[in-house]
């Protein structure tokens, strides 16, 4: 697709003073502070010292190196979630980061824009004012550009937005269940869940952008994503989640992040949905299922084992840590029952005996879905990636509210 000329969206955008490309690595301008309603506060009392330095340590990275596939952007919208509570420094890197890739990505070749991520080579799609791949884990890109819009109410950031849930809804590959594609050559080998997540908020972040004629469009899509994703992953015998569909059969075991990827999926409906929709009260009544169960199999030391009901695999953060995350928020904004403090706090401890003095994170499952269901369950701490500090950090906000 030939790229689209934003030559006035940026103009409208810059005349504003909100969020307007800059040339790799220079600073926010004061202006787009200035006109920013947060205070500096700095980051919560509250954190750990050593979570702090965690969240010190994505700082340190040069935002440039810091992708918009899942390895970045869950660190940058943890770093967006500090910044509505007054973290200055987390706000100033978030736009310095998407500025560079509006300014940036849509020059690189796609030999050059494959070398920043680790995923499938799938379609690019260059015809708005960020450039992205049609793999799935970079369709939630707009999951920090909505933060970013949040604040700023940049058009840019709303129109990245929009592209990404069109993306999904006209150009993104299906499986024979109707599910978004894990990428373009996926369409049989595997289906997990992770991908209804990134279906599933990114439609519902574009409805809540939209006039109610064209939000209902992306509801639809939305809540049929998480619908299907429910129906074929959640296993309403044992109440866990599967690990994923292998060439179209249900897989024979429950990863951790397996759980976490569909609460995330279901909070990222919940989030913007209305309450008053009919699908709202179902969405939340699988989350308890979800919830109870990680009450259920959570271990002695507050974490989930790789594969959760199997208890001779690994002990784990990130799995847990992500359901951790979607049952605080769905007890603060009532979505699920306020009896889920004991997991939640055990969980906690574990996050933070799972993170040294040097903000460097430990007991991290580093394998993926296909190799948790072959049951490679002692992939530990290996290949670190960006997206396991960001689990980390959201269930840290979480925590410290």
């Amino acid at each position: 697709m030939e790229r689209r000329d934003f030559a006035g969206l940026l103009l409208s955008v810059a005349t504003g003073g909100m969020l307007t490309p800059v040339i790799a690595n220079s600073k926010v301008s004061n202006q787009f502070l200035v006109d920013s309603p947060l205070e500096d506060k700095g980051m919560p009392a509250a954190l750990p010292d050593n979570i702090k330095q965690l969240i010190k340590n994505v700082l340190k990275l040069e935002y440039k190196n810091v992708n918009t596939d899942w390895d970045g952007t869950i660190q940058v919208e943890g770093l967006l979630r500090f910044a509505k509570r007054g973290y200055k420094d987390g706000l100033d890197y978030a736009s310095n980061w998407f500025n560079y890739h509006v300014e940036n990505d849509g020059k690189m070749t796609d030999e050059e824009y494959y070398k920043q991520y680790d995923g499938p080579h799938a379609r690019i799609l260059r015809d708005g004012p960020l450039t992205f791949v049609l793999y799935s884990a970079n369709l939630g890109v707009s999951f920090p550009v909505h933060e970013l819009y949040n604040i700023n109410k940049s058009k840019i950031a709303r129109q990245v937005c929009i592209d990404v849930a069109d993306a999904i809804l006209h150009y993104a590959g299906r499986d024979r269940f109707g599910m978004l594609a894990h990428d373009d050559y996926n369409y049989i080998n595997f289906a997990i869940p992770d991908t209804a997540y990134w279906a599933t908020r990114a439609n519902a972040i574009a409805a809540s952008l939209s006039k109610p004629d064209v939000a209902e469009v992306y509801w639809k899509q939305s809540i049929y994503q998480l619908s299907q994703g429910i129906k074929y992953f959640f296993d309403s015998d044992k109440n866990l989640v599967r690990t994923g569909l292998f060439k179209g059969e249900k897989g024979t075991t429950y990863w951790c992040r397996s759980q976490g990827w569909l609460i995330w999926a279901i909070s990222g409906l919940l989030r913007y949905l209305p309450q008053s929709h009919p699908y709202f009260k179902e969405a939340a009544a699988t989350m308890k299922l979800i919830a109870d169960s990680a009450v259920k199999y959570q271990t002695k030391s507050g974490a989930f084992h790789v594969l959760v009901n199997d208890p001779s695999s690994p002990e784990e953060v990130t799995g847990m840590a992500m359901v951790l995350a979607s049952v605080k928020e769905g007890m603060r904004k009532g979505w699920l029952p306020k009896n889920y403090d004991g997991f939640c706090n055990k969980g906690w401890e574990y996050i933070k005996q799972s993170v040294d003095a040097q903000g460097i994170l430990h007991n991290v499952y580093t394998g993926w879905a296909v190799p948790a269901e072959e049951k490679k369950v002692n992939l530990m701490d290996q290949n670190f990636r960006g997206f396991a500090v960001g689990i980390i950090i959201v269930a840290a906000d979480e925590m410290t509210r």
